[in-house]
C-alpha cells in the first residue's frame, strides 16, 4: 500500500479504532468519556480528509474511490454524526450508543466511497444494522416496533439489492460500477431490483413506511443518522452510479424520476396532517429524498453540484430541528411548541429557522437549494418534474408554516430540563449556517463545484 492509498483510507481506520475504543470503554468509564472518545474519532477522521484538500485522487482500485464526492461524503458523515452525538439521549443506562453512532459513520463513509458491489453492500449493511440497534435502544414498545419494521424491510431490500447485482453481473461479468452496462433483459431487471434496494435505504415511496415510525420512536440523534447521514451516503452512491455506470434506460433514470416524483407528492401530502414534530419531519424527509432523486434523474451537467449543495443545506436544518425536538422531550406536538419564544428563545429561533429552510423560503439556505433544484430541472427541460417540485413545495409550506409559527403564539408550562451547553453551541452553529447559506451561498457553491471537478 502506497502512502497516498493509506492517507485515503486513514479516515476509515480512525473511525474503526474510535468505534472499538468507545465499545471497550463502556464497562470502564462514564458515558461522557465514552462520548468524548467517539467525538475525537469523528473529528480526527474529518480533519484527515480536510488536510488532503487539493491532493490528487489516490489510485485505490475498484473497491474504493478517492474522488471529491467520496471525500465530501466522509467529511459530511463525520461532522453530522458529531452534531448528533451532542444530543444523543437514549433514555437507557447502557453506554453502547456512541459506538453504534460511529459505526453508522463508518458505513456512510464506506458507502460514499463505494465503486464496487462489495463496498456498496458492505456500507449499506453496516449502516442498517447499526441503525436497527439505535432505533431499539430505548427498549420501548414503539422503538422496538420501529426497529422490527426496519429490520424486516431492510432484509427484503438487501435481498433485492443482491439479486439485482447478481443479475447485472451475470450479463456484464463485472462488479465494479464502471463495468456495468448493456441493454439485455437481465441487466434491465437487475437494474430495477438494484434501484428498489437503494430506494428503501433512501426512504423513497413506496419503500418509505419505516421512516416516520423511526423518527417518532427512536432517539432524535438516531433519527438524524437515518435522515441525514444515511441519506447523504446513499445519495452519493446513487449519483456515482448515474455518472460512472451505464445502466439501461429508461429503467434507471425514468425509474428514479418516478420514485422521486411520488416521494415529493406523497411525502408532503402525508406530512400535512401530522401533529407531532418528529413524525412530521419523518414524512418531510421522504419528500426531500424525492427532491434529491429528481436532481440525479435529470442527468444534467450540474446535477452533481446540485446534489451536494442540497445535502449541505439540508443537514443543519434537520440537525437543528431534531436537536430542539430532543430538548423538548419525546415526540413534541404543536401545543408543546406554543409560547416557546417566550420560554426558550434560542430553541424557538433555531426551530423556526430550520423549518423555514426545509420549506425553501427566502433568507434561509433551503431557498437557494430549491432554486438550484429548479434550475437543474429547467436546464433539462423536464417540465413535468418542475411542476411536481412546485406542487410539493406548495404543500410543504402549509405544514411547515404551522410548526414554525407555533413558537410565536400561545403559552404553555415548560417542564423540560434546561438545554445543555453543548446543545446551545450546536443550535447556534446550525442557525449561523442556515443564515450564511441563505444570504451568501457563493462560498458553498464554490466548494461543491470544486468537489465535483474532474
Amino acid at each position: 500500500m502506497t502512502a497516498a492509498q493509506f492517507a485515503a483510507l486513514s479516515p476509515l481506520v480512525v473511525l474503526a479504532i474510535a468505534a472499538v475504543a468507545a465499545m471497550m470503554l463502556v464497562p470502564l468509564a462514564r458515558l461522557q468519556i465514552v462520548q468524548a472518545s467517539a467525538a475525537v474519532g469523528l473529528a480526527l477522521a474529518a480533519a484527515l480528509v480536510l488536510l488532503r484538500i487539493g491532493a490528487p485522487a489516490a489510485p485505490m482500485g475498484a473497491l474504493f474511490t478517492d474522488d471529491g464526492s467520496a471525500r465530501f461524503g466522509i467529511v459530511f458523515a463525520c461532522l453530522v454524526s458529531l452534531g448528533a452525538l451532542v444530543f444523543l439521549r437514549t433514555g437507557h443506562p447502557a453506554k453502547e450508543a456512541p459506538s453504534l453512532l460511529v459505526l453508522v459513520a463508518i458505513g456512510a463513509a464506506t458507502l460514499a466511497g463505494a465503486g464496487h458491489a462489495a463496498t456498496l453492500f458492505l456500507g449499506i449493511e453496516i449502516l442498517s444494522l447499526s441503525l436497527i440497534a439505535l432505533f431499539a435502544f430505548r427498549l420501548t414498545r414503539q422503538g422496538l416496533e420501529a426497529a422490527y419494521k426496519f429490520l424486516v424491510m431492510s432484509g427484503l431490500a438487501s435481498s433485492a439489492l443482491l439479486l439485482g447485482i447478481a443479475l447485472i453481473f451475470a450479463e456484464t461479468g463485472a462488479l465494479d460500477f464502471a463495468g456495468w452496462g448493456g441493454r439485455g433483459a437481465l441487466t434491465a431487471f437487475g437494474t430495477a431490483l438494484l434501484l428498489a434496494g437503494l430506494a428503501f435505504k433512501f426512504s423513497l415511496v413506496p419503500f418509505h413506511m419505516w421512516t416516520p415510525d423511526a423518527f417518532e420512536a427512536a432517539p432524535a440523534s438516531a433519527a438524524t443518522l437515518a435522515g441525514v447521514v444515511s441519506k447523504s451516503a446513499v445519495a452519493i452512491v446513487i449519483l456515482r452510479l448515474a455518472l460512472t455506470a451505464h445502466l439501461p434506460e429508461p429503467v434507471w433514470s425514468e425509474g428514479l424520476a418516478a420514485l422521486g416524483g411520488a416521494s415529493v407528492l406523497i411525502g408532503n401530502l402525508l406530512a400535512l396532517r401530522q401533529p407531532q414534530l418528529p413524525r412530521m419531519l419523518g414524512y418531510s424527509t421522504i419528500a426531500h429524498s424525492g427532491y434529491i432523486a429528481l436532481i440525479i434523474a435529470s442527468g444534467t451537467p450540474h446535477a452533481g453540484e446540485a446534489v451536494l449543495f442540497y445535502l449541505a443545506i439540508y443537514a443543519p436544518a434537520m440537525l437543528g430541528a431534531l436537536c430542539v425536538s430532543a430538548a423538548l422531550g419525546r415526540a413534541p406536538t404543536l401545543p408543546d411548541l406554543h409560547g416557546l419564544m417566550k420560554r426558550r428563545p434560542l430553541e424557538a429561533v433555531a426551530l423556526s429557522l430550520s423549518l423555514l429552510s426545509l420549506a425553501g423560503l427566502p433568507a434561509a439556505g433551503g431557498f437557494i437549494a430549491k432554486l438550484f433544484l429548479l434550475r437543474v430541472l429547467i436546464d433539462g427541460s423536464l417540465w413535468v418534474l418542475v411542476g411536481i417540485v412546485v406542487a410539493g413545495s406548495s404543500l410543504g409550506f402549509f405544514y411547515y408554516a404551522k410548526f414554525f409559527t407555533a413558537p410565536l403564539v400561545g403559552h404553555t408550562h415548560d417542564e423540560s430540563e434546561p438545554l445543555p451547553q453543548l446543545d446551545r453551541v450546536l443550535l447556534i452553529v446550525c442557525i449561523a449556517l442556515i443564515v450564511i447559506f441563505g444570504v451568501a451561498p457563493a462560498g458553498l457553491l464554490n466548494v461543491v463545484t470544486a468537489t465535483m471537478a474532474p
